[in-house]
């Protein structure tokens, strides 16, 4: 690693945001998980978050940055995982950051 915390195989590159982020993934379980919790109901523990089908070879950075860019959001985290549908990522807003808002900037509702 070098003094900014890089592995010296990745390259530190403006990637392009509809290069990485293929559609965004709508069913009734992300529709769930973009509620925020309210104080009385803690099963919702997963809030705040967007679903979206991402290019196989995409790395949780390169979504993080597509993300941020595509929405005008800050990010907090990403989870990928690769499925028969292609490679998901779901991504978790940080605070004081709506995914209800974010997913009607989409377009998607």
């Amino acid at each position: 690693m070098d003094q900014e915390g890089n592995r010296g195989d990745e390259v530190n590159t403006m990637v392009d945001p509809y290069a990485v982020i293929q559609m965004p993934w709508i069913t009734e379980k992300t529709l769930e998980a973009r509620r925020i919790a309210d104080g009385d109901d803690r099963r919702q523990q997963n809030n705040n978050r967007l679903e979206f089908i991402v290019r196989r070879e995409s790395t949780k950075p390169q979504i993080k940055e597509a993300v941020e860019t595509l929405l005008d959001v800050k990010v907090s985290k990403v989870n990928t995982r690769i499925t028969r549908t292609g490679k998901h990522a779901s991504v978790r807003l940080a605070d004081g950051y709506d995914a209800e808002e974010a997913a009607l900037k989409l377009g998607a509702f």
